[in-house]
């Protein structure tokens, strides 16, 4: 390698360490700091050498090995410390480890040979010689996956074809696997298959999928195949060649040229191919959509006096950023991904898009067709790559300008489809283009940028002029012209980006900062990747994936942010911008609403931000819009094409159709795209019915009528449906009437009746059908019309309703109206089973005229109609009739009916009265009796609803006997006593019976011992005084006594397990406020659910007693019961029973109230009686003083720590107190109130 020795094989720089590391071909590898400790430039240092040099080097991706292959063929593995891991030779006979494994399936020695018989196996193969091309450098090359787990080696090996003497060399390519159990060496994975004319560039695509090469064909050794053919081949990780593309090189260049190199970019979206042709060098960019390599771009030295390449390579963190190295300058060079769309007004849109392939611009109009690529619905053919296209927005141009400033502008004169039609109709081609017009830009040497179409026809076009190579300075320039118009060139600074024309025709300048400086200054967020321009507002999309507006009219003209989340790609219409996101939505947002963000209004409502959505497919971007065809075209991942009919744009197209009154095309477009043909109405329903019968006229097809009537629905569809944006810019502001379906049926048909029976009779019937509720009884009735007037549509117009209602439903309306024809007809063409109908329709022809009618109105459940027919049919039926009304309970209709004939209105009150006293109104059913003449069942009625003036004057009217009212009178006040109801029963006694001895004793069994003693007084019975009314006294006495000592005891009880409670409290602090602690429980392998839920703190009560409740399996609903029962208890030894008893006590003072004023009333009466008496009034009164006394130290006690409780309860940060916290913190404690008694008159 003599010859190489002393050129630079690798340059990599190690940015942790701040280092370049230089390898050259005679084997020195050296080191060169960029900074040395004094902070001035580091000498080079030599760290190594190989002897026999180094014919090829490549650092792994992450930078921590470095692949020499030396020059005695020899594989070395180094650290970044240059320490040999590994080495071995580079030629080996073995194919890999991962060598296939061949069962013999498919192969030639297990197919049927015929006449040559099994030897014709073992025949050898003839294989195609393959020889290596006389560019080909004789180096190897070596190419790493972007994950540095493989690297792959193309060498030449030593080759000698049978018949031939000499020795002869051939390409291979090996792949070798980083063995990361074995410190990263290299082990030999594949080897790959036989490739003729396998070339020496290799680049494995980052993604890890293919390796990608060169084959040539068509020379002696080389692949099989016509001369002039390059093809980069892609091989897989197994060795075998999986697909490629073939480049578009010229003869001659495929002659003496060769492929330099290869190299994909960090997003593998991007091949880089570096050809040396005969004259120049060229590295084209190759991108794959839809499994074809489309040629993007040709990039050529700048200086033609110099036109070769040293090198290239990508940025290994920005995708789109390309180095290349010339002889004596670099160009860095930054792409974007942009589509060539045109955004023409409606109707005249034509949603062209142009895609640069070579040579050929490919168009496709997506109004009238979707042409999936790599395909096309026809081509411009262009001298060479073209460096930028664009398409019009104001008229049907095509324009391209290519390396050398030649600009080719086109018509393109599509074929629309017509007002009617919404494809094209009857063949021809989608576009005839011609050339418009050519032009030569610029007279030096100038990189062309890109170029924009504007209003009348205007071109303009960005270039860069290039001058002294040694510098950076250049100096943009915006050339303007037209067809037959000098060039107006317009000087700008250096670094501008791109240009835009505006709706007035003036030209907006991006420089390399993001910002416009003419005619307008502002400022982006950030360089954009892609900007659109509407309605004054400039929408931009910057390299972090955000979607900007800004307003190039208001005063403060500031970015506004429109998604939180990523934006991947987005378009313009006249109403919606649309952009997609990473979280594969579509969203639709009007223009309107983002003029007034923009502009920074805050009259913006609500609902106007919340902007309508759609799914999309996972990575799909926007390709174009169309807003004729209301669609929308998103292109896939892969590269397919798919048309959507967004929601929103389909809906703008209606409302814009419905507001101008073209409702045949909005019926039209609702149809095809299944909106809801409500919508028609609900836009503007002042408009529609005043337009009904242009409604009609426009859309004149019985069919579309039908379909229009049968969609009507009650709610408002432009609001329930598509949200509060379906009514902008409409002038309706009235609501949708409730009754809005009957108001346009009923106003339909009148039309559609004025116009003809005969012809509109299906839409006719439907109106009837299709209101809420159908009226299917009307519907019939057009059926009689029609049977009358015209009898040869009538069989049609039956089978049509009944293939619009529920035929069970026609039939039984048609039976309700007693007309048996009609009955037949619908039964006969429904297919209804004539067993079901014929024997019922026999048995009402035998019948009169009003027990059919019965019969079929209570077959329909109509009782109301059923009863009325039957007082029809004579007074003879009435006994069917009373039995029939109290068995459908038709009471209302019978007294309506029967209400002038009073005999048998006596009757039906009397079932009236049975009714009510089942459903126990017993008072209204004895006054429904008495209306009856039924005395005796009002007495049952009135004592069952304990009316007892009522009843006993029923009683002594209608003469009761003596027996009977005695037994009466023991019954009503034996209810009247167990009710407490003691002085009415006592007034029974003396009224009814006058038994002053029963009422007395009444009166003291219930505490009324003044009633009592004015009952002895009036009757002068003073004997009952000391035989009844003493003991009833001591009776009390005791009583009251014994509910006294029952608190007593329960107070005793609380106030001492208070007293616990508070002793727990001082000695376990985190047990009292249920303070949860972590519990090992170590040998427990299930816990079970099945749970003890008991009260603690029943003891306390008065009526003691103890619930368990275990379940193993409880109901939702059923757990929370038992949740909130036991946080109303709480746990024993804690907060919540502390806080209970508090509560119990405190509860206890309202009994006490109440008891102490029952006892008053009895002292009074103890008093009076005797002095034996007057002792028991005393000691009840001590004993009633003396427990509020205790009863209030009791609560004085109880409340004293609870405000320091309640606040360690929310410290401790326990459960204790769980949900009833806040109701705690509320309550206020209760205040024993002075109770003296008899005060002076019990004094000792």
């Amino acid at each position: 390698m003599p010859e190489y020795a002393g050129e630079t094989l690798s340059l990599h720089y190690l940015a942790d360490e701040r280092s370049l590391v230089v390898l050259l071909a005679g084997g020195d590898i050296a080191t060169l700091a960029l900074h040395g400790p004094d902070g001035s430039p580091a000498p080079v240092e030599v760290v190594g050498s190989v002897d026999s040099g180094i014919k090829a080097a490549a650092w792994s991706p992450d930078d921590e090995q470095i692949i020499l292959v030396t020059g005695e063929d020899n594989l070395v593995c180094m650290t970044r410390n240059f320490d040999v891991v590994h080495e071995e030779p580079l030629r080996s006979q073995a194919f890999g480890q991962d060598k296939f494994i061949n069962v013999g399936w498919g192969s030639k020695s297990t197919q049927f040979h015929g006449s040559l018989g099994k030897s014709a196996a073992r025949q050898p193969t003839d294989t195609a010689p393959s020889v290596a091309h006389p560019t080909d450098h004789g180096l190897p090359v070596i190419s790493f996956r972007g994950d540095a787990s493989f690297f792959a080696v193309s060498s030449l090996d030593p080759y000698h074809p049978e018949g031939s003497g000499s020795d002869q060399a051939r390409r291979q390519v090996r792949i070798y696997a980083r063995d990361a159990s074995a410190g990263f060496q290299p082990k030999l994975s594949a080897t790959s298959e036989s490739l003729p004319g396998l070339e020496p560039a290799l680049a494995w695509r980052p993604s890890g999928n293919l390796l990608s090469t060169i084959v040539r064909y068509g020379y002696h050794g080389g692949g099989e195949g016509r001369q002039g053919r390059w093809d980069v081949a892609m091989l897989e990780r197994n060795g075998l060649r999986h697909g490629g593309f073939e480049l578009r090189e010229d003869k001659s260049d495929w002659e003496d040229g060769r492929i330099r190199g290869l190299g994909w970019n960090s997003d593998s979206e991007v091949l880089a191919v570096w050809i040396e042709r005969i004259d120049r060098d060229v590295v084209q960019l190759w991108s794959m959509k839809n499994y074809h390599y489309y040629l993007k771009q040709e990039l050529y030295s700048h200086d033609t006096q110099r036109p070769r390449f040293r090198g290239f390579k990508w940025h290994p963190e920005d995708p789109l950023s390309l180095y290349i190295i010339c002889q004596d300058s670099i160009q860095h060079r930054t792409f974007t991904w942009d589509t060539f769309a045109a955004r023409l007004p409606m109707p005249h849109d034509t949603a062209s898009v142009a895609v640069i392939d070579g040579t050929r611009l490919l168009l496709t109009p997506f109004r009238t067709q979707n042409t999936p690529p790599p395909m096309s619905s026809y081509h411009l053919t262009l001298p060479s790559t073209p460096v930028h296209a664009c398409l019009s927005n104001w008229d049907d141009t095509a324009a391209a300008v290519l390396p050398n400033g030649h600009v080719m502008v086109w018509k393109l004169n599509t074929r629309l489809p017509g007002p009617k039609g919404s494809k094209l109709r009857g063949g021809g081609k989608v576009a005839e283009p011609v050339m418009d017009f050519e032009r030569k830009v610029g007279d030096g040497e100038r990189v062309f940028r890109n170029l924009a179409l504007g209003p009348g026809g205007k071109v303009a076009v960005l270039s860069l002029a290039v001058g002294d190579t040694t510098t950076t300075e250049q100096s943009g320039r915006v050339n303007v012209f037209g067809k037959g118009e000098q060039d107006e060139e317009m000087v700008v600074e250096s670094g501008v980006e791109r240009i835009l024309w505006t709706d007035q025709g003036s030209i907006l300048v991006l420089n390399g900062q993001g910002r416009f400086k003419e005619p307008i200054d502002i400022t982006l967020p950030s360089q954009p990747t892609s900007i659109l321009l509407s309605r004054h507002l400039l929408f931009t999309l910057s390299p972090t994936s955000k979607l900007h507006v800004t307003s190039l009219t208001s005063s403060a003209q500031q970015p506004i942010s429109l998604s939180q989340q990523p934006v991947t790609s987005f378009t313009l219409t006249s109403s919606f911008l649309i952009f997609t996101t990473t979280s594969h939505f579509a969203h639709f947002a009007p223009l309107t609403t983002l003029e007034k963000l923009a502009n920074g209004d805050d009259d913006a409502n609500a609902h106007e931000l919340k902007w309508e959505e759609r799914r999309v497919e996972r990575g799909a971007k926007i390709v174009v819009a169309s807003e004729s065809e209301m669609s929308l075209v998103l292109q896939a991942t892969r590269g397919n094409l798919e048309t959507v009919y967004p929601r929103p744009m389909v809906l703008q197209v209606v409302k814009r159709d419905v507001l101008a009154g073209s409702y045949r095309a909005a019926f039209l477009t609702c149809r095809k795209h299944r909106l809801d043909l409500n919508i028609l109405y609900d836009l503007d329903p002042e408009k529609f019915m005043a337009n009904l019968e242009n409604f009609v006229e426009q859309v004149h097809e019985v069919d579309y009528l039908n379909l229009f009537v049968s969609s009507l629905t009650s709610e408002d569809c432009a609001k329930a449906v598509y949200g509060e944006q379906a009514r902008e810019n409409t002038t309706s502001t009235i609501p949708i009437p409730a009754n809005k379906v009957n108001t346009i049926c009923d106003s339909l048909r009148i039309l559609l009746e004025a116009r003809g029976l005969e012809k509109y009779v299906e839409t006719i019937l439907t109106t009837h059908v299709c209101k809420i509720p159908a009226d299917y009884e009307s519907g019939l009735r057009v059926l009689l019309q029609l049977q009358a007037d015209h009898p040869e549509i009538v069989e049609d117009a039956i089978k049509y309703i009944i293939f619009l209602s529920d035929v069970n439903k026609l039939y039984d309306v048609a039976l309700g109206m007693y007309n048996f024809q009609l009955v037949l007809m619908i039964a006969q063409y429904s297919q209804k089973d004539p067993k079901e109908y014929l024997p019922f329709l026999r048995e009402l022809r035998a019948l009169d005229k009003w027990d059919q009618r019965f019969k079929i109105d209570d077959h329909l459940e109509r009782r109301e109609r059923a009863l009325a027919n039957l007082k029809q049919a004579g007074p003879e039926r009435f006994e069917d009739a009373a039995s029939y009304l109290a068995k459908y309970e038709l009471y209302d209709t019978a007294f309506k009916l029967y209400k002038d004939d009073q005999e048998k209105l006596i009757v039906i009150h009397d079932l009236y009265g049975d009714y009510l006293y089942d459903r126990r109104e017993y008072t209204d059913s004895a006054l429904s009796y008495l209306m009856a003449n039924k005395p005796q069942k009002a007495l049952k009625a009135y004592e069952r609803a304990h009316a007892w003036r009522e009843l006993f004057a029923l009683a002594k009217k209608e003469g009761l006997s003596k027996e009977s009212m005695d037994e009466m009178i023991e019954r009503v006040t034996d209810y009247l006593g167990s009710r407490g109801r003691h002085l009415e029963a006592s007034q029974i006694f003396i009224e009814y019976s006058s038994d002053v001895d029963s009422a007395v004793d009444t009166c003291c069994r219930g505490a009324e011992f003044s009633e009592a003693y004015r009952l002895t007084s009036i009757h002068d019975r003073s004997d009952l005084v000391e035989a009844m009314i003493h003991p009833g006294l001591e009776e009390a006495h005791e009583a009251l006594i014994e509910v006294f000592e029952e608190m007593d005891g329960q107070l005793d009880k609380e106030t001492k397990r208070l007293k616990e409670l508070n002793e727990i409290r001082e000695k376990d602090h985190d047990a009292f406020y249920i303070v949860e602690r972590e519990i090992d429980i170590e040998g427990v392998d299930v816990a079970t659910n099945a749970t003890t839920v008991a009260s603690a703190f029943t003891r306390y009560t008065v009526a003691p007693s103890t619930m368990f409740s275990q379940t193993t399996r409880m109901t939702g609903q059923t757990a929370k019961s038992k949740r909130g029962k036991k946080r109303a208890t709480g746990r024993r030894g804690t907060v919540d029973e502390w806080e209970y008893l508090v509560m119990s006590i405190g509860r206890l003072l309202a009994r006490v109230d109440e008891k102490s004023a029952e006892a008053l009333t009895l002292l009074r009466h103890l008093i009076l009686a005797s002095s034996d008496h007057v002792a028991l009034a005393q000691s009840l009164q001590s004993t009633i003083i003396a427990f509020r006394t205790k009863l209030s130290s009791a609560l004085d006690e109880a409340w004293q720590d609870r405000d320091a409780v309640l606040k360690e309860v929310v410290e401790s940060g326990g459960s204790g107190l769980e949900g009833g916290l806040d109701k705690s913190l509320g309550e206020v404690k209760p205040q024993v109130g002075e109770w003296k008694g008899m005060g002076l008159l019990l004094s000792n």
